[in-house]
């Protein structure tokens, strides 16, 4: 699990209260992009490294890395020169460093190292620099952003094979509109690692995930009986994916399903321990039922059109699961306000968090990099690919959250466990993306 933070002004401001001077952060900092030049420099015979520069802190620390490489090119922007930028500059010219005095063909260089601006760009990219990205991105080299990647949020942006992120990873680099931008994201040591405590929000990874334990003398009771609220093909694959999850029994409330392994119900009977509502369901009204007052929950799809889902939103027990269209309705059912899918994509943190202030429920914002959040506990998933990008994967997963409700897992980590082994089982598919479907997802739970 790695810290998330809005901006490194947190951050930095505890390593100077520590004692780390901004010079020290700089060189620790070029230091660490230097490295990882080298490390993907090595299998490349005579490489050439260009490096282009801004003028400010950013710049200064490709500055620094050029000082601690065998052998680079640095082309400057037209910028005014910070103090910081032009002392690193300096250093350089003392030890006999020549820079490029006109600008490169960008198709001679193997590695070209993005160090223009780092995450302070509070203004559009000038028409020159744009002009530049456009011709890097026709170029075969492999390409790094030093911090994040310049111009990210913006129409046109450098587009990055990795990002070295400086100190801690940067929110914006896990929005859903920054994935194909970043690449391989890599995390800088400026000498201090952040304190989990001092934060709030996290990256989950593979060595993260929690899953349901079996011990020799265990039965089916042992693990839940989950019930599952859908129409017949969502719901067999929710009720597949719960199965396939640990779940010891799934009963679908429907008319018919696909699998044998499924219980077949008209209505709840005896014992239930977890229940995922609202894939392909036409009719809600089990939404008024009082049966389901202390039962935890998964409430997905259609649950989002139906003022009922208001009674729900305050339980620590429920997880809500929308992608960004039902989003957009739910904060419409909730606040009265007119979000369009394109404002959330382009806030998704702000989005969650604001939602999540309000209630206790967990919340799974949906997406390329999907959010869980709860109360102020935020985490983040980004091992996932395109090829989830497929209808049924949504209905899997609800499944998977349901199963581990029904395991007695909380809501937040039943949400978090469930969306990082959906994410993971995709990472894993060696095949073509796009012939990824849910029986394939559902499949591949067996290998986590």
């Amino acid at each position: 699990m790695k810290v998330v933070f809005k901006d490194n002004i947190s951050y930095e401001k505890e390593l100077i209260e520590k004692g780390l001077d901004e010079f020290l952060m700089m060189e620790n900092a070029g230091i660490e992009l230097a490295n990882l030049i080298k490390k993907k420099s090595k299998n490349i015979k005579n490489a050439k490294i260009l490096f282009l520069l801004g003028t400010g802190g950013n710049g200064a620390d490709g500055l620094v890395a050029i000082r601690h490489l065998k052998k680079a090119f640095a082309f400057v922007m037209p910028y005014k020169k910070s103090t910081v930028f032009t002392k690193q500059e300096q250093i350089l010219k003392n030890i006999g460093f020549s820079f490029l005095r006109k600008e490169p063909k960008f198709k001679d260089f193997d590695i070209i190292v993005d160090c223009v601006f780092g995450s302070g760009l509070n203004r559009s990219l000038d028409e020159n620099l744009q002009r530049i990205f456009k011709k890097i991105a026709k170029s075969k080299a492999l390409k790094i952003a030093c911090d994040i990647p310049s111009g990210l949020g913006q129409e046109l942006c450098f587009k990055a094979d990795y990002t070295l992120c400086m100190g801690v990873i940067k929110e914006i680099l896990l929005e859903d509109f920054a994935k194909e931008f970043v690449g391989k994201i890599k995390i800088a040591n400026l000498g201090l690692k952040p304190y989990m405590q001092n934060t709030s929000s996290f990256l989950l990874e593979k060595k993260d995930l929690k899953l349901i334990t079996k011990k020799a003398s265990s039965n089916k009771g042992d693990f839940g009986h989950v019930y599952i609220f859908a129409n017949k093909s969502a719901g067999t694959l929710a009720g597949l994916g719960a199965l396939e999850f640990g779940a010891g029994l799934v009963s679908l409330v429907a008319k018919e399903n696909f699998s044998p392994l499924i219980m077949l119900k008209d209505d709840i009977e005896g014992k239930i321990n977890a229940a995922a509502i609202g894939m392909g369901l036409d009719d809600l009204s089990i939404l008024k039922d009082e049966r389901l007052k202390n039962i935890p929950l998964v409430l997905d799809a259609n649950c989002f059109q139906s003022e009922n889902l208001l009674s729900y939103l305050n339980r620590e027990d429920v997880v809500l699961t929308p992608h960004p269209k039902e989003f957009s309705m739910l904060l419409k059912l909730c606040f009265n306000e007119d979000v369009s899918v394109e404002e959330i994509q382009n806030k998704r943190f702000f989005c969650a968090r604001k939602f999540s202030s309000k209630f206790q429920c967990a919340l799974v914002l949906k997406g390329a990099n999907p959010i869980i959040v709860q109360k102020e506990k935020l985490f983040v998933v980004n091992c996932g690919n395109e090829a989830l990008a497929k209808g049924g994967s949504g209905d899997v997963l609800s499944g998977m959250i349901a199963a581990l409700l029904g395991a007695k897992f909380n809501a937040l980590e039943a949400a978090k466990n469930a969306v990082l082994a959906h994410a993971l089982v995709a990472k894993n598919y060696k095949k073509n993306k796009i012939s990824f479907d849910a029986l394939k997802l559902i499949k591949g739970l067996k290998c986590l």
